[in-house]
């Protein structure tokens, strides 16, 4: 792509150059095609979603492969203020509750980035957070054919202040449970569990109950969203749901059974209740003691997912679902 240049900028296209010349350094992507800055300014409920949501956009390169031609980096993405933590699950977000949120993630390269080659970026004035959500929530496809528009309020943090000698004991544990369970997904799933076996703690119920779906689906979006409320009731009028695969019927009869956990107003993090297939057997006491404390470490997050009030003085308690899970990926 030839240069371009924009205000004060000597814009060339990032493609022309090795990653490495960025690779642990802020930059800035630019881009200048109109469609697609047309298609990002879109409000359009079903526009076409882009790796990066806005330009020009600021990023942190942290890897690369040049055999797929991508980059991973830390930016900044608009995400709604979330007031609890269920509100990740309803499209009930205005402009006015957008603020800004730190991701990592990798993304292609696309043809139309442009960089700066004379960009000089004060990196001191930029501060990383601790944790940051993981991204790409978006357009999801399920293999019955259907699809949906998900959004989990997924966290990752690059190193929790946990000992090096407490995770090799917990994950030691772990792989010793998971050589003797061979709890393996039907082929060709890579999935094999350890703890809360295949996300149904109970058995699916032997038949779909389609009325109380419905009225679960209906008590969902009535609040939220009065569009779509209307649409569901115009679809469900129209015979839209009146034949469900049996993929949709079996994601709604999951059931998890959740561990009681308890924060004293001192902050220690106790488990009252068993967690689902880890009986509390005496062989497994120091399982549980690792996993309280690996769940002690995260309490920054939860509050910050307000989830709990760190400094309260006051005992309490959440139910947690705990799962582990080994990804067993072989050759080819």
């Amino acid at each position: 792509m030839a240069s371009n240049n924009v205000g004060a900028c000597n814009l060339i296209s990032f493609d022309s150059i090795h990653p490495t010349e960025y690779l642990y350094r802020w930059f800035t992507i630019h881009v200048t095609d109109e469609k697609i800055l047309t298609e990002l300014s879109s409000n359009r409920r079903n526009r076409k979603t882009h790796s990066i949501p806005q330009f020009p956009c600021r990023v942190y390169l942290i890897d690369y492969d040049n055999s797929t031609k991508r980059i991973r980096v830390w930016l900044q993405e608009h995400e709604v203020q979330i007031n609890k933590c269920s509100d990740y699950m309803y499209d009930r977000y205005s402009p006015d509750q957008m603020k800004d949120c730190w991701v990592c993630k990798w993304i292609d390269i696309n043809e139309y980035w442009l960089i700066d080659l004379s960009e000089e970026i004060d990196e001191t004035t930029i501060n990383k957070p601790d944790f940051y959500r993981l991204n790409g929530d978006q357009i999801t496809e399920f293999g019955d054919g259907g699809e949906a528009f998900l959004s989990y309020p997924v966290w990752v943090h690059e190193q929790l202040p946990v000992s090096q000698s407490r995770r090799q004991r917990l994950l030691g544990f772990l792989h010793q449970l998971n050589d003797e369970r061979q709890d393996f997904h039907p082929f060709p799933s890579p999935v094999e569990d350890i703890i809360d076996p295949d996300l149904l703690s109970c058995p699916p119920a032997s038949t779909f109950d389609r009325d109380r779906w419905i009225a679960r689906r209906l008590k969902q979006i009535e609040s939220f969203d009065e569009s779509k409320f209307s649409y569901f009731k115009r679809d469900l009028a129209q015979g839209g749901y009146n034949d469900l695969s049996e993929h949709e019927q079996l994601r709604n009869t999951y059931q998890w059974l959740p561990s009681e956990f308890v924060i004293d107003q001192h902050g220690k993090v106790d488990i009252l209740t068993p967690i689902h297939h880890l009986p509390p057997l005496p062989q497994y006491r120091q399982a549980y003691g690792d996993i309280a404390h690996i769940f002690h470490a995260m309490l920054p997050m939860f509050e910050q997912l307000k989830l709990i009030k760190m400094n309260t003085n006051k005992e309490q308690r959440l139910q947690v679902i705990v799962k582990a899970q080994s990804y067993n990926l072989k050759a080819g």
